[in-house]
């Protein structure tokens, strides 16, 4: 097989094995109901070659004897859809007639068979050879006026359709897989989108074990599955994650714009500046094997858009998808930073009116020891004032990236790890709006939060000291 696409692409026709579509021939459905007039009833492993010229040009369908499969014609057989290519095989292998027409050469013109929409000539292995010409719909029945070998009949619309339609027919117009796991967030690994369409690039990250710096950025948020990164870092929102990357499998073209095309072509579409460009890897099924996808699309007529995967040579039409109005502010969750308290070696509190660290001693997880200027603190006040410092959540409006001002913050949160490789974390508040302020993590800022919530922390951090209740709502 590999000699054959080898073969292919230095400019030759490609093949299909028949032994990779040798079951499918033989499963193929036969057709049901009146047949009065049947001119030939074979299976579809029968056919040897379909030649077809109708308005699209013309193709040719054929078995190779030296090579042992199927040519059909110039398309490549990575972007052939094999149940397409048999069911027209089927098709072609039985050919029957409604009732026959006593139409003179005289009349042929009257129901298009003068200058016929298709000219089209099947060949069997054993020898024998149908032609046919095919002329106007009838009005009444949608059947069609059609000759064989030169004798009027009306043929049934669903076998005729096949032969007016282009040779892309027989093209897959999935572009991407169907989904073959779960969920998206299982198969897709990495992803980044980016185009003239976004203000900026925009990646998800799968947080694996393997991905040490993935690792450490999502210890910021417990442990998420995903965490995105644009203006700053964040975890993912999964319900808004599944609609985004689901809708990135199962990509079916509305048509084909070509193939076959090689980079200079392919570009002319327009995708060295793309609309959307989607990159990533993903692994689609139990233990399968990562696969690097290139995704590229352009505007196309009719709010359509022009789709190529890179290296393929082929631009498809496709209509507008979920992805392609990806909202980089609902794929994040609203929580700023989700640290677990075992992870941690620190927290501290810094505003106008005092600074307080609280150290936190994990030697035994389950049962963490929390001081303060080294004076034990109560572990369940802790866990409350712990509860309202991970409770602060932006209020759903994306601002853009926000200048950090040079004046000290209202409130400033810091997360410590125990991880030497973790570089803290930090959470700082700058008045914003009317009862809001404005929120930098790690020195970026997107977001705006209630400002109720800085008196609420410098008061709580003050009770924990006391051992007095916290109030965790703001």
């Amino acid at each position: 097989m590999r000699s054959l696409i080898r073969c292919a692409m230095a400019g030759f026709a490609l093949v299909i094995v028949l032994a990779a579509v040798y079951m499918l021939l033989l499963l193929a459905p036969e057709r049901t109901g009146a047949e009065s007039l049947v001119f030939v009833s074979r299976n579809p492993e029968d056919v040897e070659f379909v030649f077809v010229q109708n308005e699209s040009g013309s193709f040719r369908f054929y078995f190779d004897f030296e090579e042992g499969g199927y040519v059909v014609d110039d398309i490549p057989p990575y972007i052939t859809d094999i149940n397409a290519f048999t069911d027209f095989l089927a098709n072609s292998a039985r050919i029957f007639a409604t009732r026959r027409i006593p139409l003179g050469h005289a009349d042929f013109a009257e129901v298009g068979l003068a200058e016929p929409q298709a000219e089209v000539e099947i060949g069997f292995f054993d020898g024998k050879v149908l032609r046919l010409t095919i002329g106007e719909e009838e009005r009444v029945s949608g059947n069609f006026y059609t000759t064989v070998e030169g004798e009027a009949f009306i043929i049934p619309q669903e076998i005729v359709e096949p032969f007016l339609l282009p040779k892309t027919q027989v093209i897959s117009r999935f572009i991407t897989p169907q989904l073959a796991v779960s969920s998206p967030l299982s198969a897709i690994r990495d992803i980044t989108f980016s185009g003239t369409s976004l203000a900026q690039p925009i990646t998800i990250q799968a947080n694996e074990a393997s991905n040490t710096d993935v690792a450490l950025a999502a210890m910021s948020f417990g442990a998420p599955t995903h965490i995105v990164k644009g203006g700053g870092v964040y975890q993912l929102d999964q319900t808004y994650g599944i609609e985004i990357l689901g809708s990135l499998f199962g990509i079916e073209a509305y048509d084909i714009a070509g193939y076959g095309l090689n980079d200079q072509e392919v570009a002319a579409f327009g995708f060295d500046q793309p609309y959307m460009a989607v990159d990533y890897f993903m692994a689609n099924g139990v233990g399968a094997d990562i696969r690097e996808m290139r995704l590229r699309l352009t505007e196309a007529p009719y709010n359509r858009f022009y789709a190529t995967l890179d290296g393929s040579g082929v631009v498809y039409i496709i209509n507008r998808k979920p992805f392609m109005d990806i909202r980089y502010d609902r794929l994040l969750q609203r929580w700023f930073l989700t640290p677990l308290i075992m992870d941690l070696s620190a927290v501290s509190i810094e505003s106008p009116e005092g600074y307080h660290r609280f150290d936190i001693d994990n030697s035994d997880t389950r049962n963490p020891i929390i001081t303060y200027n080294e004076r034990v603190l109560d572990i369940e006040l802790f866990r409350s004032f712990y509860r309202l410092i991970t409770s602060a959540a932006h209020d759903g409006a994306y601002l853009g990236i926000l200048e950090q001002p040079q004046e000290p913050a209202l409130l400033t949160i810091t997360y410590s790890y125990r991880s030497p490789e973790k570089k803290p974390d930090s959470l700082a508040l700058y008045p914003g709006d009317v009862r809001r302020v404005n929120v930098f993590v790690n020195g970026v800022g997107e977001f705006a939060m209630r400002d109720l919530f800085v008196q609420r922390v410098i008061g709580g951090a003050e009770n924990l000291i006391e051992g007095m209740p916290i109030e965790e709502n703001w």
